[in-house]
């Protein structure tokens, strides 16, 4: 893949997405979607959006994507892309087996991701009364994540870090 010609936008691009680990089917190569894109924008948020709809709906625990812009089959460039991140996928699993706080997956394509970095944060509002999300958007990265010291640690992440709903504000004091 370092060879390949670098995405641009303003360029057809095309976006598989395949689930690499299932807890039942386990290592795989699996094709789950693959999509055609007039720009390189729509291919990257539509393939970000179903590897998270593969691991939260499929339950896979890993899955991956690839983009690309060149005459390209995307059965091939699933199979180049497994077979490049192949040794880092067999780390990383080795690494989940064995309970490690620290997970090493090595040199390669892979990466660990730093939600910092990102260019904008794809959020989804589940319910578990729900299979499909309330509402899904993206946030731009200098949006502030809101922190809420005023509730305690005891409070599970999500809520420590959810902003206060605004239709509270609208309510008459009970």
């Amino acid at each position: 893949m370092a060879d390949w010609p670098p995405n641009v936008a303003g360029k057809a691009t095309q976006a598989p997405v395949f689930g690499v680990y299932h807890p039942t089917k386990g290592r795989s190569a699996e094709m789950l979607w693959t999509g055609q894109f007039p720009d390189l924008q729509p291919a990257l948020y539509w393939a970000a959006k179903k590897e998270i709809e593969a691991v939260r709906k499929g339950k896979w625990i890993m899955a991956s994507r690839v983009v690309w812009q060149h005459d390209l089959a995307p059965e091939k460039a699933v199979e180049v892309a497994v077979k490049q991140m192949a040794p880092q996928v067999d780390l990383a699993l080795r690494g989940v087996a064995s309970d490690s706080e620290e997970i090493d997956i090595g040199t390669g394509p892979l990466r660990m991701v730093d939600p910092n970095e990102a260019a904008d944060r794809y959020v989804e509002i589940t319910s578990p009364d729900r299979e499909d999300p309330i509402a899904s958007f993206s946030v731009p990265k200098d949006e502030p994540i809101f922190d809420r010291p005023d509730l305690p640690l005891s409070h599970p992440p999500e809520t420590r870090w959810a902003p206060d709903d605004p239709r509270a504000r609208c309510r008459p004091p009970q």
